[in-house]
C-alpha cells in the first residue's frame, strides 16, 4: 500500500474547534460530512487508498513539507535501526520521497516503495539523476525482492492500518521476509489510546493560494477504527472530497501482531530518538528480525 502518511488526519495539531473529550461517547459524535460516509465497521478497500493517495494528495500534502524536520525523522530512524552508514535500507511505503531522500542524500542505498505511480512520480521528480533512492512500483504485501535483501526497513508516518488486521499481518511478514537476519524495522505511527486523548472532530487549515483543507472524523475506540473525510476547497470555492476508514491499533495489537509475523523481539518506544513509550506519546516500535 502507499505511504500512510498518516492517517494525516489523525496527527494531534491546533484546530479552530474546541477539543473533543476522549471518550466513548464524545468520540463518536458526527459530523455533517459533503461526501458518502464510509462504513463504521471496516477499513477501506485499495481502490479507495488509490483515489486517495494520488494528485489529491499531493496537492493537499507535498507542499507543506517541512524538509528539515523530515530529515531528523528519518535519520533518527535509521540510528534505530542501527543500520550502518551506506546500508541497504527499504522505506516502505515511501510515498513522494519524504524520509527516502533524505536518507539518501545521507549515504544510504535506499529503496523506496510505494502502490500510488503518482506519489513515486514525484519522488522521481525530486531526486532528480540522483544514483538514490531508488523507488519501486508495489504493495507492500507482495515486495518484489529476494529474500534477505535489506538491512533494515523503515514504516513511518502512521502508515500500517489502511486495509485491516489481516492485511497488515501479511505486509509486516512480507517485510520481515526481505530483512536480513538480525535486520530492523522502525515502525513509527498513531496508536488508540492517543488518538483517544487528543480526539478532535473536525479541523481546518490554509494550504496557501486561497486553498483550504477541511478533516472532519468519527472514532470507534472499541473497534479501533476511525473514519476521516478530507475536503479541499480551493480559492474559487470548488470542493473536492475523500473519505476514508482505517484501524488504528493499540500497542500490545501491533506487539502481537509483529510476533505473529515472526519478528524475534521488538521494543517500543515514545519517539523515534528512543524515548519512553505513554499513552500521551506516538508509538514506536523497533522489531528484529
Amino acid at each position: 500500500m502507499p505511504r500512510g502518511r498518516e492517517a494525516a488526519a489523525l496527527r494531534p495539531r491546533r484546530s479552530c474547534t474546541r477539543k473533543i473529550a476522549g471518550s466513548y461517547a464524545c468520540s463518536r459524535l458526527a459530523t455533517t460530512v459533503d461526501s458518502p460516509r464510509v462504513d463504521r465497521g471496516a477499513t477501506s478497500p485499495a481502490e479507495t487508498w488509490d483515489a486517495f493517495f494520488s494528485d489529491f494528495y499531493l496537492r493537499a500534502y507535498a507542499d507543506e513539507e517541512r524538509q528539515g524536520e523530515a530529515e531528523a525523522q528519518a535519520l533518527a530512524a535509521a540510528r534505530l535501526a542501527r543500520c550502518a552508514e551506506g546500508g541497504e535500507l527499504l522505506d516502505v511505503p515511501c510515498g513522494f520521497g519524504r524520509h527516502s531522500l533524505p536518507l539518501a542524500r545521507a549515504g544510504y542505498r535506499v529503496t523506496g516503495v510505494d502502490r500510488s505511480e503518482s506519489l513515486l512520480a514525484e519522488a522521481r521528480r525530486r531526486s532528480g539523476a540522483a544514483r538514490w533512492p531508488k523507488v519501486v512500483r508495489a504493495d507492500y504485501r507482495d515486495l518484489p525482492f529476494r529474500d534477505a535483501s535489506f538491512d533494515a526497513a523503515m514504516n513511518l508516518f502512521s502508515s500500517l492500518g489502511y486495509l485491516g488486521d489481516e492485511e497488515d499481518m501479511k505486509a509486516l511478514a512480507e517485510i520481515r521476509r526481505v530483512l536480513r537476519p538480525g535486520a530492523r524495522l522502525v515502525i513509527e505511527t498513531m496508536h488508540r489510546d492517543l488518538l483517544v486523548k487528543s480526539f478532535q472532530a473536525q479541523d481546518w487549515r490554509l494550504l496557501g493560494a486561497g486553498r483550504l483543507l477541511l478533516e472532519q472524523r468519527t472514532f470507534d475506540p472499541a473497534a479501533g477504527v476511525a473514519q476521516v473525510t478530507q475536503t479541499l476547497i480551493d480559492g474559487a470555492g470548488q470542493r473536492e472530497s475523500r473519505s476514508y476508514s482505517l484501524r488504528v491499533y493499540t500497542a500490545t495489537e501491533l506487539l502481537a501482531m509483529i510476533a505473529a509475523a515472526g519478528f524475534a523481539k521488538a521494543q517500543c518506544h515514545g519517539d523515534l530518538e528512543g524515548t519512553s513509550f505513554t499513552s500521551a506519546t506516538r508509538l514506536v516500535i523497533v522489531a528484529r528480525r
